[in-house]
């Protein structure tokens, strides 16, 4: 049984996250993701004592006019505020817009992010498409070996859309319109930096795992 402390900070952590919206808390907002060997928050400015960390692709917004060094910055989505590095940040190039999400229900994941090893390959990915007012997402994972096994894995998700993110709040089985609510929900960041593709728990996933940057406005719609 988990103890009181522990399901307290579970739930202050998702009511925070379903509370957050990209409303501006600063006077001159300046967007940006984190770079991708993710970067410490601090307690203040003086960069000296650490409190958590932000995962690669996290965006957060902070002032334009600010000149420290270390920045107060925001997550959009979850709220999670402190001082990081500014060299820790990609700077925007593009809109604060959701990742892309398609019309029509897809069956395979176009955003991709693959490792290998000397004993197998991992691909793991994304794709999302629209569900009456929110979103349907399916995830993906398949893990080969050398020997020639393979092992894939599919999962079905729930969510909203907001500038800049995706929230999947519910676990559903295909064909389902309802689930079960997710402890924590997973947020999928839209790459304002660079438009490469897509962030999510740490990793960068983008169309067929290539790397380097492109433009979605490309994409076929």
């Amino acid at each position: 049984m988990r103890s009181l402390k522990s399901t307290l900070t579970m739930f202050i952590l998702v009511v925070s996250i379903l509370t957050q919206s990209c409303t501006s808390h600063v006077p001159n907002p300046v967007y940006g993701n984190i770079g991708d060997e993710g970067a410490p928050l601090y307690a203040d400015s003086s960069g000296k004592e650490p409190t958590d960390t932000l995962l690669y692709g996290v965006i957060v917004e902070y002032d334009a006019n600010e000149k420290s060094k270390f920045v107060k910055v925001r997550d959009i989505a979850t709220g999670v505020e402190g001082y990081a590095d500014t060299l820790k940040i990609n700077q925007a190039n593009h809109p604060l817009e959701a990742p892309y999400v398609f019309d029509e229900e897809q069956s395979e994941c176009e955003l991709l992010n693959i490792e290998t090893s000397e004993t197998s390959e991992s691909v793991s990915g994304w794709t999302f498409w629209k569900k009456g007012n929110g979103v349907m997402a399916l995830s993906s994972v398949t893990l080969a070996y050398n020997t020639g096994r393979v092992f894939t894995q599919q999962n079905y998700y729930l969510g909203e859309i907001h500038l800049g993110y995706i929230l999947l709040t519910h676990s559903v089985e295909y064909g389902e319109d309802n689930g079960e609510k997710l402890e924590t929900p997973i947020v999928i960041y839209e790459d304002i930096a660079s438009r490469a593709g897509i962030f999510e728990g740490g990793q960068c996933f983008t169309p067929g795992g290539q790397l380097g940057g492109f433009d979605t406005d490309d994409w076929e719609q």
